[in-house]
């Protein structure tokens, strides 16, 4: 009697093993957020992405809040009519493609706003580009990167396109590219952006590949998982440009000028 209680409690111990194993990586994986939000490009950094973000901060996507500071960037502006010793960082003419997520959730807010006298503005860093200038979201996200950034992270990247474009990650690199330069809001209209040589070229991050960040490198065997047989809506249709306009101040989206709908969870294709 006393060998079958010896065997049940091993056995017992080994099921009280396997049941706490099982909780703790069930555990490791994190819960989805239920709506997206920008989370800026230090959390991409952060997780997985060091090359890519390192190349980016060297890129003029990750100077384009500067632009818009008095005497910076004065032919392009004088070009344009703006006028060059104007400070523009405050502008909300100029903050939707100036910065990333601007007047959406978790987006940037400008320098000197306050919510019940309380400063709300963006921390800027200038040495740690985040949300203050165009950073990954911009492109490579509809409505934020909170929820694919851990759909990323539990699957360790190995993701199907249709899985995480439900999350607001975007694959129509070409049109993306027109939510700003191709807006007809764009003041810049005299600007010549060559925008399949940029998109060649956007983030050379081999460059910036250290010993430190050598396994955040996602080019295996020198190519990226190819994806090129799974086909995307987004690909295929294209996600719809945002459609805003300044009244009173204040930017504004007009009636279904998102390129999403928090309310049912939707994308907008065009």
């Amino acid at each position: 009697m006393a060998k079958v209680f010896k065997s049940f409690g091993y056995l017992f111990l080994t099921l009280c093993l396997f049941l706490g194993y099982s909780d703790t990586a069930e555990a490791a994986k994190k819960k989805v957020p239920k709506r997206p939000k920008f989370v800026g490009a230090t959390k991409c950094d952060g997780s997985c992405h060091d090359p890519y973000y390192q190349a980016w901060k060297k890129s003029p996507h990750g100077k384009t809040f500067d632009l818009l500071k008095a005497g910076n960037a004065a032919d392009a502006k004088k070009r344009d009519g703006l006028d060059p010793e104007k400070d523009y960082t405050s502008d909300p003419a100029c903050l939707f493609c100036h910065t990333t997520g601007y007047r959406q959730r978790g987006g940037f807010i400008p320098p000197g706003t306050k919510f019940k006298g309380r400063d709300v503005s963006t921390r800027i860093d200038p040495s740690e580009p985040n949300l203050e200038q165009v950073g990954c979201e911009m492109c490579h996200s509809v409505a934020g990167g909170s929820q694919f950034r851990v759909v990323m992270k539990n699957t360790k990247g190995d993701f199907k396109k249709g899985d995480i474009e439900k999350y607001g990650l975007r694959w129509d690199y070409k049109n993306v590219c027109n939510r700003c330069h191709g807006h007809k809001q764009n003041p810049h209209k005299g600007e010549k952006a060559d925008l399949e040589a940029a998109l060649a070229n956007v983030h050379p991050f081999s460059k910036f590949i250290t010993e430190d960040n050598a396994d955040q490198n996602i080019v295996k065997d020198g190519k990226v998982k190819d994806r090129s047989k799974e086909k995307s809506l987004s690909e295929e249709k294209g996600v719809v440009v945002e459609n805003w306009k300044i009244h009173k101040g204040k930017l504004r989206f007009l009636k279904g000028g998102r390129a999403f709908n928090y309310k049912k969870g939707e994308i907008y294709y065009k």
